[in-house]
């Protein structure tokens, strides 16, 4: 084999072509959070779809490289840069195809970090290009490295990963440095299963009526999620931080503590979230109450009274200041509720005597918990009577989290979308039975519960049987356990329709929609859990 140019160029065209083709995986490896264990796990349930890019580009490649070396045999050695620039070409458009296909919620957002990898990625393809040559020199043998594309991507993810620690552990020590130099800064944090994102922003809200916030974004709840906030927001201004604190694996909140330090802790709930990772409620329960163990002596521990869990964990927490809501007699409760459709009211009833009747346009009763933790921080931070009465006044649904719109054509859309769990999904159902005319859920169901997730999705398909009339099931494969569960408790199969995606869904609805239709969307599913 000539070692010419040309011939290396055409050589290595397989290899340049799988950066670009590699494009839906890079887009997978960022939805699990660059984690090893996401991206092996979603890999294993989309395998077919993940393995096709590769195995395309292996075979077009393998086609362009005889190609070329047939016409340049003949018609000039050119042809063989004509057939490494048809296979890089082929390898942009099978990435382009595949990710664009995969309808996502979440698109793949072109960060630092991504970069890095794809770079990664170009070295390790080049490397793996050289060292096969050198082994089997036979042209088009390096259309095989296509076919084994995920597992490039992943050793390109090892090899950029000493770098990766390196900007991670400067990042924060920048962060760090930000933090310190506020003096006088309150610091809070917020953790649990569900409810922390709706916390943070009620706490958020009520707290503005008397101090300078800064709160993390959205869901930044990652350490390099609220690296970047502390060194993107962060203002000499400010008087009070809330950091949001997400865990997936058993060591994420003591690193997220070790990095904020806060002053007072919020538990909002441990229920069956990220099972896949965590393997059991326990594992669970023990890296949410990191938080609580990370505070200094004279913090202050702040806890749902759910009459389980979360109770346990209160009433272990001794030596620490400690605050509990949500039942007569505790720190903090709410009496005389009226929930309508249009809001709530209800009077705030705190232990040292003091009685607000406050109205919020918040609906739901697990919204009311939330509600009930932000005001016992706010009260305990030194807002009036006055100053909380008009916070609660101010609070807004978050974003895609049980929030009732009205459109143009007379319908209602429920929006309970974002990482929907099952005390939010009874609500919300419950919620669906107040309202007259066709009831639509559409769903994925649950997901990330481990060996629970079919008995919940089973629970979720009976209570959707006593509260809809329609069920629009996203993953005919993934949802088999809530049509068991609507036909088990008699709902009517020709009611019942499966979809590949949420925008198939969509288009149903829009084709069959009538005024005074209430659609309520429940969980957004995650785009790595697709199955199309």
């Amino acid at each position: 084999m000539s070692d010419d140019f040309l011939t290396w160029v055409l050589w290595l065209s397989p290899a340049l072509a799988c950066v670009p083709a590699a494009k839906g995986l890079v887009h997978l490896f960022q939805l699990s959070s660059y984690q090893y264990g996401g991206y092996l796990q979603a890999l294993r349930r989309r395998w077919k779809q993940e393995m096709l890019p590769g195995v395309a580009l292996g075979v077009l490649s393998f086609g362009a490289c005889v190609a070329a070396d047939y016409l340049a045999r003949s018609g000039g050695r050119l042809w063989l840069l004509v057939g490494a620039v048809l296979t890089i070409v082929a390898g942009l458009a099978l990435g382009y195809a595949t990710h664009s296909r995969r309808r996502s919620v979440k698109p793949l957002r072109y960060t630092p970090r991504v970069v890095r990898l794809f770079a990664a990625l170009l070295v390790v393809m080049t490397l793996l290009a050289v060292a096969l040559r050198a082994v089997l020199p036979v042209l088009g043998a390096s259309a095989l490295l296509p076919l084994l594309l995920p597992l490039w991507l992943a050793l390109a993810a090892l090899l950029a990963l000493p770098v990766e620690q390196l900007i991670k552990h400067l990042y924060q020590r920048d962060a760090r440095r930000i933090l310190d130099a506020q003096k006088g800064l309150i610091r809070i944090a917020v953790t649990g299963s569900y409810g922390k994102t709706s916390v943070k922003f009620f706490l958020q809200t009520l707290l503005r009526q008397r101090y300078s916030v800064l709160a993390t974004r959205g869901s930044f709840n990652t350490p390099m999620g609220l690296t970047r906030v502390i060194r993107e927001d962060m203002e000499p201004a400010h008087r009070v931080f809330i950091a949001e604190m997400g865990a997936r694996h058993r060591q994420d909140i003591r690193e997220l503590c070790r990095l904020v330090k806060p002053h007072i802790g919020i538990l909002t709930a441990v229920g069956p979230q990220h099972l896949e990772t965590f393997g059991t409620i326990e594992r669970v329960r023990d890296t949410k109450y990191d938080l609580i163990r990370s505070l200094p002596e004279d913090g202050m521990a702040v806890f749902i009274n759910d009459g389980a869990i979360v109770r346990g964990l209160y009433d272990q927490t001794g030596g620490k200041p400690r605050l509990i809501v949500g039942q007569p007699g505790d720190d903090l409760w709410a009496e005389g509720v009226e929930a309508t459709l249009e809001g709530t009211s209800f009077m705030l009833c705190l232990k040292d005597g003091t009685r607000l009747r406050c109205h919020t346009q918040l609906i739901g009763g697990h919204n009311l918990q939330n509600v009930l933790l932000a005001a016992a921080v706010a009260r305990h931070l030194g807002l009036s009577d006055a100053q909380l009465r008009r916070g609660i006044e101010a609070l807004e649904p978050v974003a895609a989290r049980f929030k009732p719109e009205k459109t143009d054509d007379g319908r209602t859309i429920i929006n309970n979308g974002f990482n929907a769990n099952p005390e939010s999904s009874r609500a919300a159902l419950e919620l669906l039975k107040e309202y007259a005319g066709r009831r639509i859920v559409v769903t994925p169901g649950f997901v990330e519960m481990g060996e629970q997730e079919k008995a919940f999705n089973r629970q979720l398909g009976e209570r959707m049987a006593d509260s809809s009339d329609l069920a629009l099931l996203i993953g005919p494969k993934r949802t088999l356990p809530i049509r068991e569960g609507l036909l088990a408790r008699g709902f009517d199969e020709g009611s019942i329709h499966a979809f590949q995606s949420l925008k198939e869904a969509q288009a149903w609805i829009d084709e069959h929609k009538a005024a005074g239709d209430v659609v309520l969307y429940e969980n957004d599913l995650p785009d790595h859990y697709s199955e199309s």
